[in-house]
C-alpha cells in the first residue's frame, strides 16, 4: 500500500497509518484495505473542511457523510457506504468513537404489513398466538401469512366481508404457483390462521347442509331414547348405545302410507332371527347387550299400544360362558413401562405420572383426561375423580403417585397452559390431553419397553388384582375401580388366588365343615 497518499494536512492524518496495520491483522484483503484507507483518507479532507476536530467525531458526523456521499453518486451503496463500517471498527477499538448499542430487529412476531383489510387482525393474530403458547419462529410464520393474505386480499379487491372457505383456498392456491414468490407454507399455515379466524368471528363457521327430514325408523328411536332418558333416568350415553342395537331391527319395518311403522309382523321368533344376525362377530358381553336393548324397545312397544303383547321374555339369550378373566400387566411389567419413560424431558414426567397414576388408582383414561388443578387437595392427601356416568369419587393420594405428580407439575407442566387440566399437550395449542391422548402415552411407553400393544385400560386390571391380592375385599376393589355394582366387580373373584386356594378341598378328604 506504498502508493497509497494518505500524507495530509488534516485533523485524521495520525491514524491513517494506524488504520493500515490494523486491516492488516484483521486478515483484510488488500484490496478492501486500500479502498478503506483512501475511504477515510476522502472522509479525513472532508472533516477538516468542516472545521471539526478529532474529538467531534462520531457515528453521527460518518453517517452524515454517507448520506452526502450518496447524494453526490447517486448510487446507494458509495464506497464510502461500504467501507466506513470498517472504520467505524477501527476508530472504536482505539477509544476515538464509542459506537453506538445495535439496534434490536425483533418485531415481537408482528410482520411488516402493507395495508390490507386484515392488518388489525394480524396484531391480534400475533397475540392470540403468543396466548396459545406457540413458539417464537411459529408466531412469526404465521402472522406472516396472514399479513400475505391481507396484502393479496387488497390486490383482489376482496374485504373482511369476503372471507370464507373458497376465498382462503383460492389464496393458498395462488401462493403456491407464484412465479415471482413461492410461498408452499401458506397450506400449512393457513390452518391456525382460519382458527384464529373462525375464533374471532371474522370467518363464519362452514354452514351444514339443512337436515334431512328424520325416516319413521328414527323418529320411533327419538321417542323412545327421550323415553329412556326422562322416565327411566338412563344416562345419554347407554341410550345412545342401546340405540345402535336396535337400529338395524327397526330399519327393516315396512312403513304404512302415514309414515308409521308396521308392527303387525314382529314376534319372537323374528326378533331372535335378527339377534342371531347381529350378534355375529360380537364378544359375549356385547350380545348381552343387544339383547337388553331389544327386551326394552318391545316393553316399551306394549306399553305404548304398538304391539299387542309383551314378548321381551321370549326373546333369548346367548348361549352362558364364562368370561375371560381379567389381564392386566404384571408387577414387572408396570416398572418398565414407568421406566421407559425419560424423565429428563417434560414429556417422559408427564408420561411417567400418567402411568403411575392408573397402574396405582386404576383410573381410566377418560377420568385422566378429566383430572384437573383443582381436583388435587394436597393437605389432605386425596384427589377428587370425575368418574364414568357423572359419578364424583374421593380417593387417597399414595406417596408415590403424588411424588410423579410434583415432579410433573414442577418441572413438566408447560407454564403457559391455557386451561387447568393436570396432563397437557406440550406443543400449542397447551390444551388438556384428550382420553384418546392418554392411551397414546400408555402405548407409545409399551412400545419403547419392548411390551407390544398395552391399552391403558389394561393398567385397571393390575390394579384391582393387586388390591385383592394384598388381602383387599371385592367392596374395596369396586370403590377404587368407581364401579357401579358389586356383581361387575365380582369377575376378580376369581383372580384371588389366595382366597381361592382356602376353598380348594385337599385330595382324598371329604368336603364338610
Amino acid at each position: 500500500m506504498a502508493d497509497v497518499d494518505v500524507n495530509r494536512a488534516d485533523v485524521l492524518e495520525a491514524w491513517a497509518e494506524p488504520l493500515e496495520a490494523w486491516l492488516t491483522d484483521s486478515a483484510i484483503s488488500e484490496g478492501r484495505s486500500r479502498r478503506t484507507v483512501l475511504a477515510f483518507s476522502r472522509f479525513s479532507a472532508w472533516v477538516t473542511g468542516r472545521g471539526l476536530g478529532a474529538e467531534d467525531v462520531n457515528e453521527d458526523v460518518i453517517d452524515e457523510y454517507v448520506d452526502l456521499e450518496r447524494q453526490r453518486s447517486g448510487s446507494r451503496v458509495p464506497a464510502a457506504a461500504q467501507y466506513l463500517p470498517l472504520v467505524k471498527r477501527f476508530l472504536a477499538a482505539h477509544g476515538v468513537l464509542v459506537l453506538r448499542p445495535p439496534l434490536s430487529r425483533r418485531r415481537d412476531g408482528r410482520p411488516r404489513l402493507r395495508e390490507g383489510p386484515l392488518d388489525e387482525a394480524v396484531l391480534d393474530l400475533v397475540g392470540w398466538l403468543q396466548g396459545q403458547g406457540y413458539a417464537a419462529g411459529t408466531v412469526v410464520s404465521v402472522a406472516c401469512t396472514a399479513a400475505r393474505l391481507s396484502s393479496w386480499m387488497a390486490a383482489q379487491g376482496s374485504g373482511v366481508q369476503d372471507l370464507d372457505a373458497a376465498l382462503l383456498a383460492r389464496f393458498v392456491a395462488s401462493q403456491a404457483r407464484s412465479r415471482r414468490r413461492r410461498h408452499p407454507s401458506s397450506a400449512r399455515r393457513i390452518v391456525t390462521v382460519r382458527k384464529f379466524l373462525l375464533a374471532t368471528g371474522l370467518l363464519a363457521p362452514p354452514s351444514l347442509p339443512p337436515p334431512e327430514a328424520p325416516t319413521p325408523a328414527e323418529q320411533l328411536l327419538q321417542e323412545w331414547t327421550a323415553h329412556l332418558c326422562t322416565q327411566r333416568g338412563v344416562s345419554r350415553g347407554w341410550a345412545n348405545e342401546t340405540r345402535r342395537w336396535v337400529a338395524g331391527f327397526l330399519a327393516e319395518l315396512a312403513v304404512d302410507s302415514d309414515r308409521n311403522l308396521i308392527w303387525d309382523g314382529v314376534d319372537a321368533a323374528a326378533v331372535n332371527r335378527y339377534v342371531a344376525r347381529q350378534g355375529q362377530g360380537y364378544s359375549l358381553a356385547s350380545r348381552r347387550h343387544l339383547v337388553s336393548a331389544m327386551r326394552g324397545l318391545l316393553d316399551w312397544a306394549f306399553l305404548t299400544g304398538r304391539v299387542n303383547c309383551s314378548m321381551s321374555a321370549g326373546i333369548l339369550r346367548p348361549a352362558p360362558a364364562a368370561p375371560a378373566l381379567p389381564h392386566g400387566p404384571t408387577t414387572v411389567q408396570v416398572q418398565a413401562l414407568i421406566a421407559a419413560a425419560d424423565t429428563s424431558t417434560p414429556a417422559g414426567l408427564r408420561d411417567r405420572a400418567i402411568v403411575i397414576l392408573i397402574s396405582r388408582l386404576a383410573l381410566r383414561a377418560g377420568e385422566v383426561a378429566a383430572l384437573g388443578l383443582d381436583d388435587l387437595h394436597w393437605h389432605d392427601g386425596r384427589l377428587v375423580i370425575h368418574g364414568k356416568g357423572e359419578r364424583v369419587l374421593t380417593l387417597p393420594l399414595p406417596s408415590d403417585v403424588g411424588q410423579a405428580l410434583v415432579d410433573y407439575l414442577r418441572d413438566g407442566r408447560p407454564a403457559g397452559a391455557a386451561d387447568r387440566a393436570v396432563f397437557t399437550r406440550l406443543r400449542p395449542p397447551l390444551v388438556g390431553l384428550s382420553s384418546k391422548g392418554v392411551s397414546g402415552v400408555v402405548a407409545h411407553l409399551a412400545a419403547g419397553a419392548g411390551l407390544g400393544t398395552v391399552h391403558a385400560h389394561a393398567l385397571r386390571h393390575t390394579a384391582a388384582t393387586a388390591v385383592l391380592a394384598a388381602g383387599g375385599s371385592l367392596i374395596e376393589a369396586r370403590e377404587l375401580l368407581g364401579h357401579a355394582r358389586t356383581d361387575t366387580t365380582m369377575v376378580y373373584a376369581r383372580t384371588d388366588l389366595v382366597a381361592l386356594r382356602e376353598l380348594v378341598t385337599s385330595w382324598g378328604k371329604v368336603p364338610g365343615p
